[in-house]
């Protein structure tokens, strides 16, 4: 690592000073150390270096000297006065607020007729401290990352202005050829020098962020590739959608959340959002893409549009239940005008960077990815093309990240061979038949409200992407309840929520009970919790919980219409609880009916013999079924093992595929018994399974929730809801192939 040495006299001056401003409010880094040259925190090297006095102005005038001078481990990215000073005059030269009600005459700063000859501490004088707040929050992390941690195109690193992300690569060109980027402008000059309290990264120039809604971003010059996809969108309407930041109240002004209760069971004190940002995810066609389909301007496009979408209640259910008519005239602000239709499948309600669509093996997830066996990362998201789901495939993760958009393949969730993933890789029951449309990582943009992701392809809510969703569903919590990823949680790691906590527990996040729009508490004493990413027993290593005594009800994602069964995964364990589970298909407490008996979350599968459960054994043989038949029996009393797919506890390193033999049937199987993977953890306490909750017909036209009360008056019980499955019953019930074991 790099180090600095500076005079020690004047480093503890400014020690002494830190010390005095925070006894009273944060705890102190150790003194009897603080002061050698190795040991400064961030506030201290920033302040000691000649070239970075300016941005040390902005930390002061945001008060984040305090925060930087205090215990954690935190990223620095301190840009040198020279960058700092051009990156105020193009603030200040900003003419935006010309066209955009949302923008103010020089972006807030004073204004002063001699600007031009004003020195950079003249410049940052004459900011706002909210302006200073802004900018320095997105140049600070509440996690460590080092220049060691790039691991290919499209890496980000959050930063300390929630929802908002520094995209990281490396300049291939130009005056800082082989230098970290950041946003592909600011270069890394003097990176990784070592603080007692993270790291601090000297950089060229401010890293520059979209201060513009999505919609905003999308008419700029550096979108132009994106010409004909805009113009779809332009006259649509959409465009107003696409400028919403936050939820509302009645009279414009932001909603606000208060929580008097927002403990673990421990005492802790957790973090809690006080507001609810909204953020939006555009996948949009280049016109090169556009161009190869046939497509060189907007009545090309409609024209297809009216070929696509003109003929599609033969796979839209909705369509159909509904009594829809569908529109291929000019009035393209009707939500179902085939020209608008086909604009609102391109939009996703959740604003994601490229690294965190799917659960990505990465420098930030490293720590606690759990998936095994070279299982590859899908995901569900709904669109604002009504009630329809976009399936998001990442091929590779351990090495090219290839990310695919409706990929579909075959039996993807079925095998005939005992073990077998179901991925393909030239199984014969796993045909490729539509390879998906490619997403762009290395072009993303990010802006005030959500990312733009160019696609290699044209994306349309067809019968290929019908045909996709033809599988067990396993959709995870965190993908459609949005509130989690428009606010930075899905993903977050407990040292960044425990920054925002201010030092405090940051492995839990609390949530005031009308946070979620897809969620709704009729007990008002339910406690909502999220764990975020972590060495949990769950899929994608964070789960939803509902504490205390609990009553609530979640707004299950659509699918198409079809018979499912529908389960949900949990751990028996004493603090599990007894529930009972009921569907509807409003919210209302009048519309929800019961389905199946009580469920006991607290028995033991391992001694409760209405389990059918059988405990694998640490050797088998070929007198071994492995489970084949116990499985069989689970089901029919409604359980089901949990999945192989992703291991217990912490990060696995069983990562390659499954191998198989035709030699031996067994060779997958003798791979999986001994690891950590959920399907043959044994201990009560420790395992996982699969509770069916209920088999019923699913119409894409309606509202399905489900509501999980507890019986029970206890205040130390909890359930875990970290994904549920939606399996159509035609791939439950599959003849000659069974379920995969992911």
């Amino acid at each position: 690592m790099n180090k600095v040495i500076f005079n020690i006299g004047k480093v503890l001056a400014l020690g002494l000073v830190g010390v005095m401003c925070f006894t009273s409010c944060t705890e102190e880094p150790d003194g009897s150390n603080l002061f050698s040259a190795e040991q400064m925190t961030i506030a201290e090297l920033v302040r000691a270096d000649e070239d970075l006095t300016a941005f040390y102005r902005m930390l002061e005038k945001s008060k984040f000297d305090k925060y930087m001078g205090t215990y954690g481990e935190y990223t620095c990215f301190a840009p040198q006065n020279a960058g700092v000073s051009l990156y105020l005059d193009s603030l200040y030269n900003d003419e935006s607020y010309l066209i955009s009600k949302s923008k103010l005459k020089h972006n807030g700063i004073t204004e002063d007729a001699n600007w031009n000859n004003l020195s950079v501490m003249e410049k940052v004088e004459l900011m706002t401290d909210s302006l200073c707040d802004d900018i320095v929050r997105f140049h600070l992390s509440g996690e460590k990352h080092l220049q060691t941690d790039l691991d290919g195109t499209g890496t980000t690193w959050t930063t300390m202005k929630i929802g908002r992300s520094i995209r990281v690569g490396t300049f291939t060109d130009g005056e800082y050829v082989g230098k970290t980027s950041l946003n592909d402008v600011a270069a890394i000059l003097e990176g990784d020098v070592e603080a007692i309290n993270g790291v601090l990264q000297i950089c060229s120039s401010v890293v520059p962020r979209s201060d513009r809604t999505m919609n905003d971003q999308l008419r700029v010059e550096g979108e132009k590739d994106l010409s004909i996809f805009y113009s779809a969108l332009e006259v649509t309407g959409l465009t107003d959608t696409l400028m919403i930041e936050n939820k509302k109240n009645e009279d414009g002004t932001n909603k606000t959340y208060s929580l008097a209760s927002h403990n673990d069971r421990d005492g802790n004190s957790l973090y809690y959002p006080t507001e609810c940002m909204v953020k939006w995810t555009v996948f949009a066609e280049t016109d090169d893409a556009m161009k190869a389909a046939g497509i060189n301007n907007f009545n090309d496009l409609k024209q297809k549009c009216i070929e696509w979408y003109g003929n599609c209640g033969a796979w839209y259910d909705y369509i159909n239940e509904k009594g829809i008519t569908i529109s291929t005239g000019d009035d393209y602000t009707n939500p179902f005008n085939v020209v608008h239709m086909f604009v609102a499948y391109h939009i996703l309600r959740a604003g994601m960077p490229i690294d965190r669509i799917v659960y990505e093996k990465n420098s930030s997830t490293d720590a606690s990815w759990n998936f095994c066996f070279g299982y590859e990362p899908q995901e569900y998201f709904e669109t604002m093309l009504p009630n329809t789901l976009l399936k998001v495939w990442e091929t590779n993760p351990k090495t090219t990240k290839n990310l695919w958009l409706n990929r579909y393949l075959t039996n993807n969730t079925l095998t005939s061979r005992i073990g077998l993933c179901a991925m393909g890789n030239g199984d014969v029951d796993h045909q490729l038949v539509f390879a998906g449309v490619p997403v762009d990582r290395s072009n993303s943009v990010e802006t005030l409200n959500g990312y733009i992701h160019r696609i290699g392809g044209v994306l349309k809510y067809d019968q290929n992407a019908r045909n996709a969703l033809y599988e067990r569903l396993r959709l995870d919590s965190s993908t459609f309840l949005y509130e989690l990823i428009n606010n930075g949680l899905r993903g977050a790691t407990p040292a960044e929520v425990s920054t925002l906590n201010g030092g405090g527990d940051g492995n839990r996040v609390a949530f005031e009970n009308t946070y979620f729009d897809n969620i709704v508490c009729y007990n008002p004493g339910t406690l909502l919790r999220f764990n975020v990413m972590g060495a949990w027993r769950a899929h994608n290593s964070d789960q939803f919980q509902g504490w205390d005594v609990y009553d609530f009800a979640i707004k299950l994602p659509h699918v198409p219409t079809g018979e499912y069964e529908l389960r949900i995964i949990y751990p028996p364990m004493g603090r599990g609880g007894l529930m009972q589970f009921y569907i509807g298909n409003s919210s209302k407490q009048s519309d929800m009916v019961a389905v199946g008996i009580p469920f006991d979350a607290c028995a033991d599968p391992n001694t409760d013999a209405t389990f059918g459960y059988e405990a694998e054994p640490d050797d088998i043989d070929e007198t071994y079924d492995y489970g084949v038949a116990s499985d069989q029996t689970m089901h029919v009393r409604g359980y089901m093992r949990a999945p192989a797919s992703f291991s217990r506890g912490t990060y696995n390193t069983i990562t390659d595929q499954l191998t198989y033999s035709d030699d031996d049937i067994y060779s997958a199987a003798k791979q999986i018994t001994g690891s950590t993977n959920c399907r043959t953890e044994k201990g009560y306490g420790t395992m996982m399974l699969r509770r069916i909750i209920t088999t019923q017909r699913f119409e894409q036209g309606k509202d399905y929730w489900l509501r999980i009360k507890n019986l029970v008056n206890d205040s130390n019980l909890g359930w875990s809801f970290d994904f549920v499955e939606l399996v159509p019953l035609d791939i439950v019930n599959n003849q000659s192939m069974s379920e995969d074991w992911y």
